[in-house]
């Protein structure tokens, strides 16, 4: 769902309660901004009386140069082909100095006059696709196999992770289940055929979707030519339907949060209401929340309330340019690893090597087709959200890194110094780790890190931090926790892990037991590195008292 700061793009319900192609929606745009862009023209019809009479002042030259790149952005969006080319065609003449010849005066006038003419036709949108608008926060798996029994016990997962499931036992009924509700992730088996094509087919149209549906492919067999025909199709993985269904679950919660983590904000910032309307229109749909700016100046203020994952930019506004401002976020180091994207409809050569120099990521020209820009915007926030993930993830356990723990208890300190709350932090080390390793080899060892670090996620609230601080050590941030609450709820932890059991490779089962002590901000110091050693020696206690303990960590001294 989109939140736009100026306004909000138009829903168009069908009879049968699903939202309409997007086409509907920039067709009644049009409608709306009929009147604006037969303004523009009247100022290029305005312009060629002042040439013909050789009375054309700098400020009609200047507006009229303005207006004709936003003419062709704009009238090749709402589906004027040739308008949107007269339009750049007119631009393309008004570049050269106000002075014109007479034969440059009659084409100009020309032109003109037949895109006049173009715009009292009716549009031809070139938009296709659905957009589905959903307000629950359940995701959606649509899982195309006719084994009930797999997908009962698939479902069963599922429904702890808040994912409803919907069985489709052929192609068929897929196709409509897809076009009835759009599924959030689809689960196709490969193998799957009903006389209406087979999963591979399915996986080819769901990509042909704007945008795109997410999906993933069960096959029978491991087979590498079966894996470059779905990477080629753009599958999202590639999965042995002999796996457990918690494996399968944990690749489809992968898929949905690189989909739809954060809702990733997006800052767009042009001067031109219908560049940002049609913005509005395109986006609507995607897990995007858009804040739209017409006024440049108040970008930096806009751009620290809303603390955007990504920019977009037109080059040519008034106050300050797109240029400008992309040079004024890579210059500050807060902002200057934001992806930004250029939207405009000034496409020569100088102006698109201006834009990367200033440090711009992507460049799109107008006029918008709505499949590019969000494969464009999508790419370019996966990216980002890799790039960060590789920064501050641990990459075996899922959690976070010592970095990114660091810069969260840095933020926890803040706000408990502000409103007078404790800060927790626990250090907790596996018990006689050395002695898995040696005895059932560092894969299991692994996986015993990795089943903690899960374990650890699910056990603290979403408000806490958790991460692995190394080897296997772990460190845990828990905002308005004091001391002996801290040791309580690590104590509860403690008891449930160690019902959890393991498989080492020759089939022996076996638990695991941590040791954990407890330190509290600011009571027991007010740096990171002072209280993780205050709660290093009590978790040396613990371990010394015998391991499988948790301790507080001793009084302040002094």
């Amino acid at each position: 769902m989109i939140h736009a700061m100026n306004a909000r793009a138009t829903a168009i319900e069908g009879a049968d309660g699903q939202v309409q192609p997007a086409m509907m929606a920039v067709t009644e745009m049009w409608h709306h901004f009929k009147d604006l862009t037969l303004a523009r023209v009247a100022v290029l019809e305005q312009t060629c009386r002042a040439l013909r009479e050789g009375a054309l002042s700098t400020e009609l030259h200047w507006q009229a140069a303005r207006e004709a790149p936003k003419l062709a952005g704009a009238l090749g969006t709402f589906g004027f082909t040739q308008g949107a080319r007269l339009a750049r065609e007119t631009q393309r003449v008004l570049h050269v100095e106000k002075t014109l010849g007479r034969g440059q005066i009659q084409r100009l006038e020309e032109i003109v006059t037949s895109l006049r003419r173009e715009l009292e036709q009716a549009p031809i949108t070139p938009f296709s696709g659905q957009t589905t608008l959903r307000s629950d926060d359940r995701r959606v798996l649509l899982v195309v196999d006719d084994d009930e029994e797999f997908v009962q016990r698939l479902a069963a997962e599922a429904a702890i992770a808040k994912i409803d499931v919907i069985m489709s036992p052929h192609l068929a009924v897929a196709r409509k289940e897809v076009a009835k509700k759009r599924p959030d992730v689809v689960l196709v088996n490969l193998l799957r055929g009903d006389g209406t094509g087979s999963g591979l087919a399915l996986l080819a149209e769901l990509m042909r979707q704007t945008p795109p549906v997410p999906a993933i492919v069960l096959a029978e067999q491991d087979a590498f030519i079966d894996r470059v025909a779905v990477a080629r199709l753009g599958g999202r993985g590639f999965l042995q339907k002999s796996l457990p269904p918690a494996q399968i679950l944990e690749v489809v919660a992968q898929v949905l949060q690189q989909v739809y983590a954060a809702e990733a904000k997006v800052l767009a910032v042009d001067d031109d209401p219908q560049s940002l309307a049609t913005l509005r229109v395109l986006l609507a749909g995607q897990s995007l929340r858009l804040t739209t700016l017409d006024d440049p100046r108040r970008f930096w203020t806009v751009l620290h309330e809303t603390s955007p994952d990504l920019l977009i930019f037109d080059v040519d506004m008034p106050y300050v340019n797109g240029i400008e401002l992309c040079r004024v976020v890579r210059s500050d180091p807060r902002w200057s690893g934001l992806p930004v994207l250029f939207l405009t409809a000034c496409t020569d050569a100088e102006v698109v090597h201006k834009v990367f120099s200033a440090g711009a990521d992507d460049f799109v020209g107008k006029p918008i087709v709505g499949p590019e820009l969000v494969t464009r915007i999508v790419n370019r926030l996966e990216r980002t959200r890799l790039l960060r993930n590789l920064a501050e993830v641990d990459v075996l356990t899922g959690l976070a890194n010592r970095r990114k723990f660091t810069q969260e208890l840095v933020r926890f300190f803040r706000r408990s110094d502000r409103h007078k709350q404790p800060v927790g932090l626990a250090v907790l080390d596996l018990d006689h780790f050395k002695h898995i390793n040696d005895r059932y080899g560092h894969a299991t060892g692994d996986e015993v890190l990795s089943r903690l670090g899960k374990f650890l996620l699910q056990s603290f609230r979403s408000e806490d931090v958790v991460a692995r601080w190394g080897g296997e050590e772990f460190v845990i941030g828990m905002y308005g926790m004091s001391r002996q609450n801290g040791v309580k709820r690590l104590t509860a932890v403690l008891k449930a892990f160690l019902r959890e059991q393991f498989l080492g490779p020759n089939g022996e089962r076996f638990q695991v037991s941590f040791s954990a002590g407890v330190a509290e901000y600011p009571a027991d110091g007010i740096e990171l590195q002072t209280l993780y050693h205050v709660a290093d020696r009590a978790l040396y206690q613990a371990k010394t008292a015998g391991r499988a303990l948790v301790l507080p960590a001793a009084a302040s001294p002094g």
